[in-house]
């Protein structure tokens, strides 16, 4: 059966359980959305307010489900969603961005002429300005090789967990070809037998010989799906556990082997004490990255013995192990626990493992909100099966709260770019995983302006969220981290946001909420009524502007430069 080159990715995508396209037409990439409307494979597109927007829904979607995808036009589309495809990059997030792009014959033709959305007369700029930031950045030119040139861009997304580049001429995108006949083999990369035998020997060595142990999870765990070996492999030798501020996975923090967030000299002292005076430490999944080492000031390894498994490889006490791909380490190690005698493991009960605790819940008053309380008020909120999002300073101090188990939790990690989290929100609404679960997305209102535009496309798709808006009339990062907080590049246009989801199209009363939050019994209040939440709720939290979480002054201090 002949289908296009475009139905042709689609089934693809279908396969990988993709059921979601966010993006925006332009004329080079319209004969690829009239498949993407009109073609019978079930995937719906959703259409966002820019480029950049769109990239940073399919990193959202990514995240919560496994592989995001946008579509674009050539030129000012794709270069608009660089930034997203960056951050992908840095935080290792599956992504695919599809472009249209003029057809073979213009690109093959050499010319003086300067086409609109082209670069001088340079058809490979965006193949060169996406390959440093993509596992891979492909023009498809041949038909003839266009599904295994497909097929190999798909494949190399799942072997690096990295964003890639496809872009597609407007001639091709109707071009036929056959339509697959076998379920794409992805090719996993395989560890070389021999160096994972040496690994898992090595660390099942250093972890028997041990009295006290501690492993910190990283975000490459979600990536690979391994959480649930992990918590396993943590109960079977007796493990304390800490998170990581991009691999803060709420499933660890609600397990009672939990010693907190390890963030060096950033995180609490028991936490410190409890994961650098362990002798062995495990580190699975977790990159050496400015955030999870708490601005490089962790401390471990130079009296106890480590073992640090990435991406592709495993180190044991500084001897390398190329070659042993994460998703294969760690359920070998986990399959040879019963080998290790376990170790008790008990965290006192008055152990102070998190800034923001929920034993620290207090009796709200009318007292301006600050916040220490607001963030003590939000660990309260939360519930298992919540699915949150945060943006820059919200997920800054998300990060700090302790979470019930079963709480999904995604944002800006180490990239850090003012928007995203909002973005990605809006793209994680989209993901099968969240269309049962209650959506949350907090976010400061520097960061939210950024992005905001999107509160449009959650009224258009008719979805059930909450967004916070942190209103402190300004950049209270940025405040935080430099010693001129009061100089007025920091402050921003104050917006009447509770008005917001009714300029984009929103209904009060029947497919939007708003509310508007000075005090601590206000927000009290608020979170009694968004347990069950239908239909968009926005909450403007009013802030004092220079208020800042005790815990974040510290490491404001250490981000100086």
């Amino acid at each position: 059966m002949k289908i296009t080159v475009s139905d042709y990715i689609f089934y693809r995508l279908k396969e990988l359980h993709v059921d979601t396209v966010f993006g925006i037409p332009g004329d080079y990439v319209l004969p690829f959305f009239d498949r993407l409307l009109d073609g019978e494979h079930g995937i719906k597109h959703v259409g966002t307010c820019n480029e950049l927007n769109a990239a940073y829904c399919a990193d959202g979607y990514a995240k919560l489900h496994g592989l995001g995808v946008a579509a674009v036009t050539f030129g000012p589309g794709a270069l608009n969603a660089t930034n997203a495809v960056a951050g992908a990059y840095a935080d290792d997030t599956p992504i695919l961005l599809i472009a249209g792009a003029p057809t073979v014959e213009v690109m093959r033709t050499p010319t003086q002429r300067l086409l609109h959305h082209v670069i001088d007369t340079n058809f490979l700029a965006n193949i060169e300005i996406f390959t440093p930031i993509t596992c891979a950045a492909k023009q498809i030119l041949q038909i003839e090789t266009a599904t295994s040139d497909i097929d190999d861009v798909i494949r190399k997304i799942f072997q690096t967990k990295k964003p890639a580049y496809l872009e597609l001429p407007y001639d091709i995108q109707l071009s036929l070809v056959d339509a697959p006949t076998q379920p794409l083999d992805l090719l996993l990369f395989q560890s070389s037998q021999q160096n994972l035998a040496a690994a898992v020997e090595n660390s099942l060595e250093l972890i028997q010989n041990s009295s006290s142990r501690s492993v910190i999870t990283g975000h490459l765990l979600q990536r690979e799906n391994l959480t649930n070996i992990v918590k396993g492999f943590i109960e079977d030798i007796g493990a304390n556990v800490a998170t990581t501020f991009c691999g803060k996975i709420p499933d660890f923090e609600g397990h009672p082997n939990c010693v907190g967030i390890y963030m060096g000299a950033m995180c609490q002292k028991f936490t410190r004490e409890t994961i650098e005076g362990s002798d062995v430490l495990i580190n699975l999944g977790r990159t050496n990255n400015e955030f999870d080492t708490g601005i490089f000031t962790a401390e471990t390894g130079s009296d106890q013995n480590v073992i640090h498994a990435l991406h592709d490889h495993v180190i044991v006490n500084n001897q390398r192990f190329d070659n042993v791909y994460l998703r294969e380490f760690v359920p070998t190690l986990a399959n040879e626990s019963n080998k290790i005698t376990p170790v008790s493991v008990v965290v006192p009960d008055n152990a102070r493992t998190f800034a923001f605790q929920r034993s620290d819940k207090f009796t709200p008053t009318d007292n301006n909100l600050t916040i220490d309380k607001l963030f003590i008020q939000f660990a309260n909120f939360f519930k298992q099966g919540d699915i949150v999002y945060g943006d820059t300073g919200g997920y800054i101090n998300c990060s700090q709260s302790e979470f019930p188990s079963g709480v999904s939790l995604f944002g800006c990690g180490n990239w850090g770019s003012l928007g995203s989290g909002f973005g990605m929100f809006v793209g994680g609404t989209q993901a099968p995983q969240a269309h049962t679960k209650r959506c949350i997305c907090i976010t400061g209102d520097g960061a939210f302006q950024m992005t905001a535009q999107e509160l449009s496309t959650l009224i258009k798709e008719k979805v059930n969220a909450i967004v916070f808006i942190l209103d402190n009339a300004g950049y209270g990062a940025e405040r935080a981290i430099y010693p001129g907080k009061y100089r007025s590049y920091n402050d921003i246009q104050v917006w009447n946001y509770e008005r917001l989801s009714e300029a984009f199209g929103g209904q009060v009363g029947v497919t939007c909420e708003h509310y508007v939050v000075r005090t601590e019994q206000e927000m009290d209040d608020v979170f009694a009524q968004l347990d069950s939440p239908k239909g968009l709720h926005l909450v403007r939290i009013h802030l004092e502007p220079n208020d800042s979480a005790s815990f974040n002054i510290e490491f404001s201090k250490a981000l100086r430069h």
